[in-house]
């Protein structure tokens, strides 16, 4: 049963995830984990000290097990795991691969980094998430040239796995309200308008192929009906900038009383 989360710190379940880590077979340490919240969403990252001489194989499993350790502490979370050798830090590769995959031109993020040295070998795998409206030919090339970069950047890497996953699996958890990434990112964008002051009542619909986004944004009441519909406009964009699939917004304007 996952645990309730009401009033727990961030470092008391960064301890809890540490204690199922280190339950599982062949997990030597598990450390330097970071419990986030970004938007209304957790996202975590942690460092898995395992045997060096393990297979890939094996090393894999060992890193999905980790994650479903997490998730049942954490349903809808964003889990990294790093493996690597015992005293071995692989935090800059890391970050390596999330300022390549996320420069990418039709990248929406990437997550579930896996690194593992294996023989003296080091192997990436990690999940692209890719815009909803790329094909799977565009898909493939975007995965393609991160992977070259990667290598490019690192000559170190020896071996490279892109899991692709398409923006609308993101989609569809927020169409049946198990995911709260686009809500958080329409939240955010919001905020960026110093004129908002609130925003409510976020409702995301499919019509056709198109998704239809609904929302209340709340203004400073001195401004005119003017500026509040530019701003409207400008976060409008904002919105459609970041997931082309959006065909239609309706933003509610109101005064913040």
């Amino acid at each position: 049963m996952p645990l309730p989360l009401v009033e727990r710190s961030e470092k008391e379940i960064a301890k809890t995830i540490k204690k199922r880590v280190e339950s599982l077979n062949d997990v030597k340490n598990c450390h330097q984990i970071s419990v986030r919240v970004i938007g209304k969403n957790y996202e975590v990252s942690m460092h898995v000290s395992i045997d060096r001489n393990l297979r890939f194989e094996d090393v894999h499993k060992i890193a999905s097990h980790a994650e479903e350790e997490v998730r049942t502490i954490l349903p809808n979370a964003r889990v990294t795991v790093h493996t690597e050798p015992v005293g071995r830090n692989t935090h800059d590769l890391s970050d390596l691969v999330k300022e390549v995959a996320e420069a990418a031109p039709g990248c929406r993020g990437v997550h579930n980094i896996h690194i593992q040295e294996v023989d003296g070998k080091t192997y990436l795998d990690f999940h692209l998430e890719v815009a909803a409206n790329r094909t799977v030919k565009q898909a493939h090339e975007i995965a393609d040239g991160v992977e070259k970069k990667l290598k490019e950047a690192s000559q170190g890497i020896s071996g490279i796995t892109v899991h692709i996953e398409s923006a609308s699996d993101i989609v569809s958890r927020e169409l049946t309200e198990t995911g709260t990434e686009m809500r958080g990112y329409i939240e955010d964008a919001a905020r960026g308008f110093t004129e908002i002051r609130d925003v409510q009542g976020i409702e995301i619909r499919r019509v056709g192929d198109g998704l239809h986004i609904i929302l209340k944004c709340f203004f400073d009441p001195d401004l005119s009906i003017e500026q509040t519909h530019a701003i409207s406009e400008k976060l409008e964009a904002t919105i459609k900038g970041a997931y082309p699939n959006i065909s239609r917004i309706d933003i509610h304007e109101e005064p913040y009383l």
